[in-house]
């Protein structure tokens, strides 16, 4: 539901020790949506390699964090760190409850309804789980709302094209029958009032890959749009530490 303008309030913290990149993924942002089958992976791999960056920490929130992990098992040498807010998991079987609320996104852009499945995905993701609307500031709701409008405006327009996008390629057997094959140094963060699945999904990843720990914070399913102060420090130390100067990165 995001872009790259998530990342805003992480930029400039970061760039004081480190060369921050921070691409709009397909169909998000100034990205546009071709027709014909890609991979997100490739499209990663093919912008560090423009860029001539050789390895890198990646930090993904969410369907960000899907691609990440794929990234990790497709290039191993090319991924320093893994700095995963609220993954998505390839393989991952979702609940009854995401189920539902996919059910109902699918329902109101069919019926052309934008307004109210934008609204759903600010309810559901940034308000979160067993909390009111009074948690979350109204402006991070308007950037929050900006984003994901511009999502839906350019993947419905693809999908509309005599010839779709996809299909996507994937890791193949996918991520989740391979966590013990990540050798990058990976830190979880997760939300305390995500939906479950995700708080399942960061359980599974701290349990199996084999460098990996997590941390909770006390958001939903944005840790770094809502409180970004706090992710920023988690993110400056777990940097430095797997993907500073010193390890090239």
């Amino acid at each position: 539901m995001g872009d790259r303008r998530l990342w805003d309030g992480q930029v400039e913290a970061l760039a004081e020790s480190h060369l921050v990149v921070r691409p709009d993924l397909r169909g998000h942002g100034e990205s546009p949506l071709p027709s014909g089958p890609f991979s997100y992976v490739d499209d990663l791999r093919a912008l560090l390699d423009h860029l001539e960056i050789a390895a890198a920490g990646l930090v993904g929130n969410s369907f960000g964090g899907r691609v990440a992990l794929d990234f990790a098992l497709a290039h191993p040498k090319r991924v320093r760190a893994l700095l995963l807010a609220a993954p998505a998991l390839t393989g991952y079987e979702g609940s009854s409850a995401l189920e539902a609320f996919d059910e109902e996104e699918d329902a109101l852009l069919d019926a052309g309804r934008i307004d109210e499945a934008v609204a759903l995905n600010v309810r559901t993701w940034l308000d979160g789980q067993n909390r009111g609307l009074a948690a979350v500031p109204p402006e991070l709701r308007e950037r929050l709302a900006a984003m994901q409008r511009r999502a839906f405006e350019t993947i419905l327009a693809a999908y509309e094209a005599p010839t779709p996008p996809g299909p996507v390629a994937w890791s193949e057997p996918p991520a989740r029958a391979r966590l013990g094959e990540i050798t990058a140094p990976t830190l979880v963060v997760t939300g305390r009032h995500d939906l479950e699945d995700f708080r399942a999904i960061a359980e599974l990843l701290t349990r199996e890959i084999p460098r990996a720990e997590s941390i909770t914070m006390d958001t939903a399913h944005l840790p770094a749009l809502e409180a970004a102060d706090e992710f920023n420090r988690i993110a400056r130390d777990f940097l430095r530490v797997y993907a500073g100067p010193d390890q090239g990165g």
